[in-house]
């Protein structure tokens, strides 16, 4: 595999443009998925996990962990108030499998800087592998701006998602009884499933038509 850094040169202004736009048009269905499921993430560790200034824990929560099923499977853990290190082991047991993505990026980002390459691994979700992967630029100034613009702005979905979910139900219990807000939450951990079936579905879909081909 090429390495991103080999022959490094300068991207010119008008193609980091056209990187950085071709980067948020592959972001965007990731921009639809992130805020809505991020929205129901901060809206559960809102009303469930019992924390005071839940909008601060869920931006801190999503900024350095971007895992949906870590902060869906965080909320109730949370709210029992288990030891650090039970949170910190179950943690380990959901993201180990992005280990492996980090694994097959190392030879493509050898040469990256340090500070560089660990933000890109950290940042390698299902989404942005998927996207990185198969990024179609071989320039490797050009591959490695593309792989940092998706990375930033798919976190910054997650973000943004997650802390106005955690913002609304902050400013509902204003107004509203606070246990009357967690009643209404009551099933909104399936999100995260469905979530998954479809993506299963629409990938069984996907390997159908490409068989009949």
């Amino acid at each position: 595999m090429r390495s991103v850094s080999a022959g490094f040169s300068p991207v010119a202004p008008r193609e980091r443009r056209a990187v950085l736009r071709r980067a948020f048009v592959d972001s965007l269905p990731v921009l639809m998925g992130y805020t809505t499921m991020g929205f129901v993430a901060g809206v559960l560790l809102a009303a469930k996990a019992g924390l005071h200034h839940a909008p601060l824990w869920a931006f801190l929560s999503s900024a350095t962990c971007v895992s949906g099923t870590f902060n869906f499977a965080v909320v109730q853990p949370v709210s029992e108030r288990v030891s650090v290190w039970s949170v910190a082991l179950m943690t380990a047991g959901i993201n180990f499998r992005y280990a492996f993505y980090g694994f097959t990026m190392l030879a493509r980002w050898k040469d990256v800087p340090l500070v560089r390459k660990l933000f890109l691994v950290h940042m390698l979700s299902d989404e942005n592998y998927a996207l990185e992967a198969a990024c179609r630029y071989r320039k490797p100034s050009a591959n490695l701006l593309y792989c940092l613009a998706i990375s930033a702005m798919n976190l910054s979905y997650w973000v943004a998602g997650t802390t106005a979910g955690a913002l609304a139900v902050a400013i509902l219990e204003g107004a509203l009884d606070p246990e009357a807000i967690r009643r209404c939450t009551n099933g909104m951990e399936f999100a995260m499933v469905a979530l998954f079936l479809v993506i299963f579905t629409d990938q069984i879909r996907g390997m159908v038509r490409h068989a009949s081909k």
